[in-house]
């Protein structure tokens, strides 16, 4: 049986079985501390029940007591604001006060019609039903997220404890991905809302470079190489930029030169430099081949010059146009879709919808998120035909080629360096380059 009542405060007690408390949260935590005083300020602007929640809690009556089965934070708000009596949902069946528990939480989820929940809230929510152990599916449902996040969520509040009471669930879902890493947990769960995103990124990059080395060792191994301490008494054969498909080049420069039989990792954990031992005609190198290795230098030194030049002229190019967005149609188009797509998973997660359409901000956001680039090898290499597949990925030499076609198609005219650079990422984009 149940029924709305008015209840002593000083009858009601947080439900326990055998002398041990039922309710998962720990209300003396300091972040349970500091919601329970953010309720208490809340409660007391309740104009219908000064000082009471305007969401009932639920108690169990228990002869002549009333155990608390939904609402401890609220019931120690309200110890907290001064509250002598308030008015509760109270069952006399236990059953059916854990079955008004669970479909409380749901609705919490469920009904926000009138008042949006924030991010916090939703999760509070979905955690409030993952420790009533409500099945995952059900959870998903009534929260309108995937079952498997709904998993993640809950491997993440499990490894951060009272700390995910005021955490998002897709910083809960981050936390999980590193659940069997404590530090990078702490990381995750320590850090401010405002930060974590960036803490996210940050460990996930480590943690694919971390990846994409022992799978480039498996390979070097396999051909007998070994990593060495330093460079003394070696050639360098090739420099492979660590990410997620090192292994495949790694692999190329081996096929390349199989008298690789040795390498070294700088000390950011960027870069693989394949090395062989030096050979007699190594150190004795004779003046023809000093003489190319000079002309070399030249030559990437000079593209280096230019280089610094062109990438002048496309920014003066970029800022002549701003002012009138017509003038450069294609390249804005292009740039403001750049932008809508970094933010698309944001748009999708928060159901948020912004209007993208080409504006001088959108257009310098996209140049900015634009790679072009930057190493005086991978620009020598470009405007002799070759972009060497450790200065840019595929991907990021494709996203070159197609602003350096939009810009021309809107009138800019490159430098002959600027022309070699876009024509060798093209090719290589296009699976033609080395």
């Amino acid at each position: 049986m149940q029924a709305m009542e008015l209840v002593d405060i000083e009858d009601v007690y947080p439900y326990e079985q055998g002398d041990v408390r039922m309710n998962p949260r720990d209300v003396s935590s300091k972040e349970c501390r500091e919601y329970i005083a953010q309720l208490a300020e809340q409660f007391k602007r309740n104009r219908l029940n000064p000082g009471q929640p305007r969401v009932r809690p639920i108690l169990y009556r228990d002869g002549g007591i009333y155990q608390i089965i939904d609402g401890e934070c609220r019931y120690e708000a309200m110890k907290l604001a001064g509250t002598k009596r308030f008015w509760a949902d109270v069952y006399d069946d236990l059953a059916d006060a854990e079955t008004a528990r669970q479909e409380a939480a749901k609705a919490m989820v469920e009904t926000d019609a009138k008042r949006a929940l924030t991010p916090e809230e939703m999760s509070r929510g979905v955690q409030t039903m993952l420790a009533l152990d409500v099945p995952d599916e059900e959870v998903a449902a009534s929260a309108r997220i995937d079952a498997g996040a709904v998993r993640k969520a809950r491997r993440g509040a499990r490894a951060t404890g009272d700390a995910a009471y005021d955490m998002t669930l897709d910083r809960l879902m981050a936390v999980a991905e590193f659940e069997g890493d404590p530090k990078a947990v702490a990381q995750l769960r320590d850090c401010p809302q405002r930060e974590w995103r960036r803490v996210y990124e940050e460990l996930a990059g480590e943690r694919e470079r971390e990846k994409a080395v022992e799978a480039a060792r498996a390979v070097l191994a396999v051909h007998g190489a070994r990593e060495a301490e330093g460079s003394d008494g070696t050639v360098l054969c090739a420099y492979v930029r660590i990410d997620g498909s090192a292994e495949g080049r790694v692999a190329d420069e081996i096929e390349r030169e199989p008298r690789i039989d040795r390498y070294t990792i700088d000390e950011g954990g960027r870069w693989i430099a394949l090395r062989r031992a030096e050979e007699p005609e190594d150190a004795a190198a004779s003046s023809d081949e000093r003489r190319k290795r000079e002309e070399r230098q030249k030559r990437a030194g000079k593209a280096a010059d230019e280089w610094a030049r062109e990438t002048e002229a496309r920014e003066e190019w970029l800022a002549g146009r701003l002012g009138d967005l017509r003038s450069m149609r294609r390249t804005a188009k292009l740039l403001a879709g750049r932008v809508e797509a970094r933010c698309a998973e944001m748009a999708e997660r928060t159901g948020a919808r912004a209007d993208f359409s080409p504006t001088p901000a959108l257009v310098l956001a996209g140049w900015s998120l634009s790679w072009a680039p930057a190493e005086q090898a991978a620009v020598s290499a470009a405007v002799e035909g070759r972009a060497l597949p450790w200065a840019a990925s595929r991907a990021q030499a494709a996203g070159y080629a197609e602003l350096e076609e939009a810009m021309e198609a809107d009138g800019y005219e490159p430098t002959g360096t600027g022309a070699a650079v876009a024509r060798a990422m093209k090719e290589f984009a296009e699976g033609e380059g080395r």
